[in-house]
């Protein structure tokens, strides 16, 4: 690795500086509006409303969220590479603009399927370049040593969204019909974000000019090839597919199934609302205990308590439990997207860090796929929600392993060293 001062600055994250807090603000800022709270967080709403009015089935209305989460699965890793390559800005910015465009396009969509998957597609394309991979690659670039304070911090921002949003929507679902409702939370979305990425995402600009100049062997870091063949990456990332797996399944299919029991959909909206609002508590000490404790603790801890959460739901009908249940399973609501960070920037360093969090996130992704399908067609299929709940219980446990084994892995990592050659 080379010493010269312009690999070595690009190396050292300040840490500290109105500079780097700036940017680590205003994350948590565009975060709050970007494409989780914005449409994964808030689409679960939208199931029941939509399935009556078109006369779908709740299956075929989360093809159109499996439909986005798929593409957004394959583009990230792409995006990886271009954020290694140019930088974060300017995918912000075009992405804060693009957004809420898109999200508009489905107050148009008749009950026609195919123009329903094709409204899910344009929306999908959007969600490539305005999933979080843009905005946390920036804040690597500007922390080290209070890495996992800064992710918590941006993804604090994530969560209230989360909170925030589902609410709203909830609020808007009991005083008109769905369209307006997802028309005035699309202005939302780019009135908050559109500043935000103009006046606030920056990257290093040590880092930048040493893109600029294709020099990346002065960026410390191991080598995508070396990342990629490690099996500390190999057995946390899927640890984390499995969180969001069961994260995504509550988040489409809560409100429907408590609906079901009977509840208002403004009340049902406020428990979806209390799992960002949990998850908020939980941010706010994550970041700390990652950089005092490591991952693994945290990972051991959480996700139990996610399982635990999902055979509540499959078990105990009564209110208290359902509050609770919310509870457990945002505890562990976004503690998967604080600790992938964490961790590549660690163990992997900054020289590919763009391409391996694409990679990672795109994969992770995949969960956004499988768990609303997985829970729609346990409701179409076998009657209820009973059974895919078991899955998702038996999910959380698996990943629960998988993140004990890493960080076993972690211990005796062979990138660590190329980190600090």
């Amino acid at each position: 690795m080379s010493t010269r001062p312009d690999a070595m600055a690009a190396g050292a994250p300040l840490d500290h500086g109105r500079a780097a807090w700036t940017v680590a603000v205003g994350c948590a800022i565009g975060l709050s509006v970007a494409f989780g709270p914005a449409f994964i967080a808030s689409f679960g709403l939208y199931v029941k409303p939509i399935a009556a009015e078109f006369g779908w089935s709740r299956t075929a209305v989360s093809s159109l969220y499996a439909l986005v989460a798929i593409m957004g699965a394959i583009g990230t890793p792409f995006l990886g590479f271009l954020l290694d390559r140019k930088g974060s800005r300017g995918v912000i910015i075009a992405a804060s603009l693009l957004l809420p465009l898109a999200l508009l396009l489905l107050i148009a969509v008749p009950a026609d399927f195919s123009l329903f998957l094709a409204c899910g597609f344009v929306i999908g394309l959007v969600s490539i370049i305005a999933s979080p991979t843009a905005y946390v690659s920036l804040l690597p670039q500007w922390f080290s040593r209070r890495l996992g304070l800064a992710v918590a911090l941006g993804m604090f921002g994530s969560g209230f969204g989360q909170f925030a949003m589902a609410h709203a929507h909830g609020e808007l679902l009991s005083h008109y019909d769905w369209r307006t409702a997802w028309a005035i939370m699309a202005g939302v979305v780019g009135a908050v974000g559109i500043p935000v990425a103009l006046f606030a995402a920056r990257d290093r600009p040590e880092l930048r000019r040493l893109r600029q100049a294709r020099n990346e062997e002065a960026i410390e870091g191991a080598s995508l090839r070396d990342a990629m063949r490690s099996p500390l990456f190999w057995s946390a990332t899927p640890a984390f597919f499995l969180v969001m797996l069961v994260t995504a399944a509550m988040l489409t299919h809560l409100a429907p199934l408590l609906t079901d029991k009977g509840w208002a959909i403004e009340r049902a909206a406020g428990v979806v609302a209390m799992i960002g609002l949990v998850s908020l508590a939980g941010r706010a000490v994550s970041g700390a205990l990652l950089d005092r404790f490591g991952f693994g603790i945290l990972g051991a801890t959480l996700f139990p308590l996610q399982a635990a959460g999902c055979v509540m739901l499959a078990t105990v009908d009564s209110d208290g439990a359902i509050y609770l249940a919310a509870a457990l399973i945002g505890l562990a609501y976004g503690v998967e997207a604080d600790m992938l960070p964490w961790l590549l920037r660690r163990y992997f360093g900054l020289r590919c860090f763009g391409r391996l969090y694409g990679i990672a996130f795109g994969v992770v992704q995949l969960g956004s796929v499988f768990g609303p399908l997985l829970l729609g067609y346990s409701f179409d299929r076998l009657g209820g929600y009973a059974a895919g709940l078991w899955i998702l219980a038996i999910a959380s446990m698996i990943s629960t392993l998988l993140i004990i084994a890493a960080t076993r892995l972690a211990g005796g990592e062979s990138v660590r060293q190329a980190q600090a050659a």
